[in-house]
């Protein structure tokens, strides 16, 4: 069986999570399957990236493969939206990457596409929505309830009993304090959380805070 499998970000941080998947994907296919691996990038501006392949979306399309398989290592989460519904539409199937070292440990459900960076940890009683990016050394706590298009930067720590909406981003080093069972703390669709902010309480949809205790960013 001829299988590809496509990483849409020819960029650092997509040099970061190929490894990942390459390693992923030769533990669990079959001596029999013919498995290759390409960079996908809208606009190819070189043929290769750390010795992989880098090819247009029409080129990974084209390929005459049992099997097409997709994820997405571009950080804004509205334009990952925009290419997973592309890439879906074309007939391929998002697979999700886990570091060795990425630890999920009871009861959470995560959605298509996601993708655990080493010493990543989501921890217990957590939902978490589709093509989410959990950074180096971020972590999620319990009873959590985390969107669609979520990115935690290296370091972000979510702690306990929190919403977070689709598309929100938590910045490197973020920390959002824990909520309760009867009111968890909120971080609105679309919301950013600065580098290092400290947030102590709920943020607004489509709003920027930075700072400690996190405070909005005047425009």
């Amino acid at each position: 069986m001829k299988i590809v499998y496509g990483l849409v970000g020819a960029s650092g941080n997509g040099s970061e999570i190929m490894p990942l998947i390459i390693d992923n994907i030769k533990k669990k296919a079959k001596a029999s399957d013919d498995v290759n691996f390409f960079f996908i990038d809208s606009n190819p501006k070189k043929k290769e990236l750390n010795s992989i392949r880098v090819v247009s979306e029409d080129d990974f399309f084209s390929f005459k493969a049992d099997k097409s398989f997709f994820n997405i290592s571009i950080a804004d989460s509205k334009i990952r939206e925009v290419v997973a519904n592309r890439f879906e539409q074309a007939g391929c199937i998002a697979f999700d990457v886990q570091a060795e070292n990425a630890h999920i440990l009871h009861n959470c459900k995560i959605g298509r596409g996601s993708i655990m960076a080493p010493f990543s940890l989501l921890t217990s009683n957590i939902t978490v929505g589709k093509f989410f990016h959990s950074n180096v050394y971020s972590s999620i706590a319990h009873d959590c309830i985390i969107g669609d298009f979520v990115t935690l930067a290296p370091g972000a720590r979510v702690n306990g009993n929190i919403h977070v909406e689709d598309h929100a981003y938590i910045g490197s080093g973020a920390v959002i304090k824990q909520g309760t069972p009867e009111k968890p703390l909120v971080i609105g669709k679309g919301s950013v959380i600065g580098m290092g902010a400290v947030v102590t309480k709920d943020v607004k949809p489509n709003s920027t805070v930075i700072g400690n205790p996190a405070r909005v960013m005047e425009k």
